[in-house]
């Protein structure tokens, strides 16, 4: 019985073509594409070089330009990194005895705590206000069950600041802590070509982003929705009582404000597309292609002892 070989190593695992996740379309295919390309070493490192090179600050390319004993141009510089991560892919990369454990202690120390400790405390803020304005609504009184409090406004719009503000400081501490990361990784001479060995992936989305890129669109098209049929409805109810012409203009700002939002709207979506699209290509060009068997065998023979 002849049984299919594993993939080479510089080829990433399968994954299901049939999952589209929330994108569809195009964009998905394109991403799914990118995550489950076949590449030859030599064009799958060429392609990690430019985004990794891409990625870098000038500061950490020219700190790791030394060990590639590159010059300071950027193409030379890319050329000498595929090269490197080429070496890794067609022969695989040397054990190195503290990668594992430098890792994680660059990880301990990239976690950017308070950063987080601050998006958990605007995020839960924002859940208090959201809950305290259901509550008001429900015990307020003289209100058809269509009607909103007074005060559902001031609340609504200090969920939505909050929120926004947690996804900015949550994306601040997510981009300093791939800083730090990579710049563990540039003062170790060949850690580019072999890849980043971190537990959590670099460029992890936090609560505050996530919730903002689900829910930003959603409620964009709600809004922009609503401010169109009451533009709509408003212009109409003008065309047809000449008493209320000074309606037009409120009714053509609704109308400009709706479609404006279904533009924003559409915008939020594609700016998510080809930020996916980047999160992969960048998570390929930092897949490690070390062996975590002597790892799992220590870790054995300790608990045996």
């Amino acid at each position: 019985m002849m049984t299919t070989p594993p993939p080479p190593r510089h080829l990433p695992r399968g994954t299901s073509a049939a999952s589209g996740g929330l994108l569809a379309g195009r964009r998905a295919a394109r991403i799914r594409a990118i995550a489950n390309s076949s590449q030859l070493p030599q064009e799958r490192a060429l392609a990690d070089s430019m985004v990794m090179t891409a990625w870098l600050t000038a500061a950490q390319r020219a700190r790791y330009a030394v060990s590639l004993r590159a010059g300071s141009q950027v193409e030379d510089f890319m050329e000498r990194l595929a090269d490197e991560r080429r070496v890794v892919l067609e022969e695989g990369a040397d054990p190195v005895e503290d990668e594992l454990a430098s890792a994680a202690e660059a990880e301990r120390a990239a976690r950017q705590l308070p950063l987080r400790v601050l998006e958990g405390a605007l995020l839960l803020l924002a859940l208090v206000l959201a809950i305290t304005l259901v509550v008001l609504g429900l015990r307020a009184d003289g209100l058809s069950r269509s009607s909103l409090p007074p005060s559902a406004g001031p609340f609504l719009i200090g969920v939505a600041v909050l929120v926004i503000i947690a996804a900015v400081v949550g994306t601040v501490a997510s981009r300093r802590r791939d800083r730090s990361l990579l710049g563990w990784a540039v003062d170790r001479p060949g850690q580019l070509g072999r890849g980043l060995p971190m537990r959590r992936p670099l460029q992890g989305a936090s609560a505050g982003p996530a919730i903002l890129s689900s829910l930003g669109p959603a409620v964009l098209v709600g809004l922009g929705i609503i401010a169109i049929c009451v533009g709509a409805a408003v212009l109409l109810i003008t065309l047809l009582s000449p008493d209320a012409a000074t309606m037009t203009t409120a009714a053509l700002w609704s109308l400009g404000g709706g479609v404006l939002a279904l533009l924003l709207a559409v915008l939020a979506v594609q700016l998510r597309g080809r930020r996916l699209e980047q999160i992969v290509r960048r998570e390929r060009a930092a897949e490690w292609f070390g062996d975590l068997r002597p790892t799992r065998e220590a870790d054995v023979d300790a608990d045996e002892a």
